[in-house]
C-alpha cells in the first residue's frame, strides 16, 4: 500500500454503545483496503492511545509514514505519542466543512479545497491570495490551522491522491446496519465482508490484462491523449522541456521529476512525462511506482480471510481466557437511537411547499391562504386527446355521470 493511513471512529448503535475505530488504506486499484479494527468505550485520549499503539504492534515502525484524520484532538494526540516518527494530515473536505460552518461562506471553502489539493507552490499562493481578498478572517483561520496539515505542497511527506478520509467513511457506510448488532455479531459480519472482499478482488486482480491495474491504466489513457497536444524538445537523454499553450515545464525521466511536482509527489506519470517517454519509446509502467502494479495487487489480496469456525473449536490460550472484559463506560442516550446522522452547513435540506398557495412552511391540508392564481396563457388541449366517455363517447363527463346511462341499460 502506499503509506497513507486514514483513521476514524464511528458509534456503535448496539445495546451497550461504544465507538468502532477503524484504519483504512487504499490498493493500487483506488479500491479501500481495511487495516484494523477496534472497539472502545468513546473517543477519548486513553482509547485512541490504545487503538494506535495496537496498530504499532501490527505495522512496526515504517518511515515517511502519514496519517489522515478530522480535527479530533484525541487523534491527534495519540498520534504524537505513538507515532512521533510519522507524519499526521488532516481531511481537506472536513476542513472544508469547518469553514463553512465558521463563516456561512462556500466560497471560501471552495478556494481552500483548490489550494489545498494544488502540486505547485506557485497555485498554492494564488489561490491563497484570493482567499485573503475574499475573506481575511478566513485566511488567517487556514494559517492557523498549518499549511502542512491540509496543503499537499506543504506536506513534509507524501500524501498522493489521499486528501480525504473518505476510505474510513466508506468502512462506516458498509457496516451501517451492522453497528447495531451484537459485538460478537459485528466481528462476524466484518470478517464474512472481508472475506468476499478479499476472494473477490484477488480474483480480479489475477485476470486483469494490463501490468498495471485497471484504475491506473484507466489514468493513463487518459493523460496520454493530452500528449498529442504538446510539444517534446530533448534537452539530453534524460531531461526534456514539454510544452503546451505558452506553459512549459522540464522532465527528468531518470529521477522521474518534473516541475508540475505530480510526478515525484504521486509516484506516478503525469502527462509531461508520458510525452517525454513517448519521445524515447519508453514503457510508460517502468515510470510508475509498484504500488501501481498487478502483481503488487495480487500481493496484497493473497492472504485469505479465514472462518474461525465454532467457539468450542477455539483454542484461547489461558492468559486471554482470563481476562475480564467489561462493557463500554457509555451512558445511553434518551429517546429512539438516531439511525441517520446529521447534515452539514454544505448539504442541501428540502423545503417543504404548498401546492395550493405556493408558499414554503406547510402542505396543503394545513393551508389557511388563498389558492395560487395561475396568471401565465391557458393551454388549450385538442378534444381529440381529452378523455371521453365510454357510453356516449362525448366531452365532459363519464359514464357515471352520463345522461344516456340508463337507456343503455337492457
Amino acid at each position: 500500500m502506499r503509506l497513507v493511513i486514514a483513521v476514524d471512529g464511528t458509534h456503535l448503535k448496539g445495546r451497550f454503545g461504544g465507538t468502532m475505530f477503524v484504519a483504512t488504506a487504499q490498493d493500487g486499484n483506488e479500491q479501500v483496503y481495511p487495516i484494523a479494527f477496534g472497539y472502545g468505550d468513546s473517543e477519548n485520549n486513553l482509547s485512541w492511545e490504545w487503538f494506535l499503539e495496537c496498530l504499532r504492534g501490527a505495522l512496526g515502525h515504517i518511515d515517511d509514514l502519514v496519517f489522515i484524520s478530522d480535527r479530533h484532538a484525541s487523534i491527534e494526540a495519540g498520534i504524537s505519542k505513538v507515532f512521533p516518527y510519522a507524519t499526521h494530515t488532516i481531511c481537506c473536505w472536513h476542513f472544508g466543512e469547518n469553514m463553512k460552518k465558521r463563516f456561512h461562506r462556500k466560497d471560501v471553502a471552495d478556494i481552500m479545497d483548490s489550494a489545498a489539493r494544488t502540486y505547485s507552490e506557485f497555485n498554492y499562493n494564488r489561490h491563497m491570495e484570493e482567499l485573503h481578498r475574499l475573506h481575511k478572517g478566513a485566511f488567517e483561520y487556514a494559517i492557523a490551522a498549518g499549511p502542512h496539515k491540509w496543503s499537499r505542497v506543504h506536506c513534509p511527506q507524501r500524501r498522493y491522491r489521499l486528501m480525504t478520509t473518505n476510505v474510513a467513511e466508506c468502512i462506516n457506510s458498509c457496516l451501517k446496519f451492522a453497528r447495531q448488532l451484537p459485538m460478537m455479531t459485528l466481528v462476524e459480519f466484518i470478517r464474512n465482508m472481508l472475506q468476499k472482499w478479499f476472494h473477490d478482488r484477488h480474483a480480479a486482480a489475477r485476470s486483469m490484462r494490463h501490468q498495471l491495474t485497471d484504475a491506473a491504466h484507466l489514468v493513463i489513457l487518459k493523460r496520454v491523449e493530452k500528449c498529442n497536444y504538446m510539444t517534446v524538445n530533448p534537452v539530453d537523454w534524460n531531461i526534456f522541456s514539454v510544452k503546451l499553450k505558452g506553459n512549459q515545464w522540464t522532465v527528468n525521466l531518470h529521477s522521474k521529476t518534473c516541475t508540475c511536482n505530480k510526478f515525484q509527489m504521486d509516484h506516478f506519470p503525469c502527462s509531461h512525462a508520458l510525452a517525454a517517454a513517448r519521445e524515447r519509446n519508453l514503457d510508460y509502467t517502468s515510470l510508475c511506482a509498484d504500488y501501481y502494479k498487478r502483481e503488487t495487487l495480487i500481493d496484497a489480496y493473497s492472504v485469505p480471510i479465514m472462518p474461525v469456525g465454532h467457539p468450542s473449536s477455539w483454542v484461547v490460550p489461558s492468559d486471554i481466557a482470563s481476562r475480564v472484559v467489561l462493557n463500554p463506560k457509555s451512558k445511553r442516550q434518551s429517546g429512539r437511537p438516531m439511525e441517520g446522522r446529521h447534515a452539514s452547513s454544505s448539504e442541501r435540506t428540502t423545503t417543504q411547499s404548498c401546492r395550493r398557495c405556493g408558499q414554503s412552511g406547510h402542505n396543503s391540508r394545513r393551508c389557511s391562504n388563498p389558492p395560487m392564481v395561475n396568471e401565465g396563457p391557458s393551454i388549450s388541449v385538442p378534444d381529440e386527446y381529452r378523455r371521453k366517455c365510454s357510453i356516449c363517447h362525448s366531452i365532459g363527463h363519464n359514464k357515471q355521470t352520463c345522461p344516456e346511462k340508463d337507456s343503455t341499460v337492457e
